[in-house]
């Protein structure tokens, strides 16, 4: 057995460990994504592109804000996807990735760096809303083409005709910090508070639900407790106030208005 000499143990190589982090906060994905799009000297911040020039990836950052488009939104990007391409454009080249992998491809294999998709992940989450949505449409699309009708639109795959698309059901950060402090982070059914009570926790709900055709915007957004949530579940509420907080009048506020209106 040979030991190695003294000169290959002193030598001036450090040996430093570095852990790669796993839990970024919303902060760091926010600041590596706007870093991304100014090494790219501003222009179109698509997953391939951030793929190359980011410290994450784009399935965590998905993960995080819901989907590409919000991070870029929350990011303050510009969205520079054109919808060109036709469904049947889209499935035409699913169905050659899938022909080529040999299975059904999953988000990260639809990567036109990889040389196997012409289109990228974002075209089809922009079209369907997300990757499921896509391949839903698609199976939809094949079963159409069986039947000799492959360029009758599938139901999830929406007509020219359509209305125009609905804001995705994911509230973001900075709409949801938007909702709290405009409600002074009380609920508006009960008023409760966690800084009454830490045992609280606040959920930002839709006025209007959204299985019911309610937006996510601002006007259409509320602060509840985790318990008034639940009980509300899907059933409508009434409108935003201007008031941070539906409360009923005190007594004291009740006995002010019967004196103004016995002195008129």
């Amino acid at each position: 057995m040979k030991l190695l000499p003294e000169t290959c143990l002193a030598g001036p190589v450090q040996f430093e460990v570095r852990l790669a982090n796993r839990r970024p906060t919303i902060d760091e994905l926010l600041d590596d994504l706007k870093r991304a799009y100014r090494k790219g000297r501003l222009g179109p911040l698509t997953q391939d592109a951030y793929a190359e020039r980011g410290s994450f990836s784009v399935n965590s950052i998905a993960h995080h804000f819901g989907s590409w488009n919000a991070a870029l939104k929350a990011a303050d990007i510009p969205i520079n996807i054109v919808p060109t391409k036709t469904d049947e454009d889209l499935f035409e080249n699913l169905a050659d990735v899938w022909r080529k992998l040999g299975r059904q491809p999953i988000g990260r294999d639809i990567l036109r760096r990889g040389g196997l998709s012409q289109f990228s992940l974002g075209a089809y989450e922009f079209r369907f809303g997300t990757w499921n949505r896509a391949l839903v449409a698609f199976a939809d699309f094949i079963k159409l083409k069986g039947r000799g009708g492959a360029r009758v639109p599938s139901k999830a795959a929406k007509p020219k005709t359509a209305k125009r698309r609905r804001a995705p059901r994911q509230i973001n950060w900075r709409l949801r910090a938007t909702v709290l402090i405009r409600d002074s982070c009380l609920c508006r059914m009960c008023g409760a508070s966690p800084a009454k009570d830490p045992a609280v926790t606040l959920h930002v709900d839709h006025i209007v639900p959204w299985s019911k055709g309610g937006p996510t915007t601002l006007l259409n957004l509320q602060t509840l407790c985790s318990a008034c949530n639940i009980g509300k579940s899907n059933r409508l509420s009434w409108p935003p106030k201007a008031t941070p907080h539906p409360c009923k009048p005190t007594r004291s506020q009740t006995s002010k208005r019967s004196g103004t209106r016995r002195r008129r």
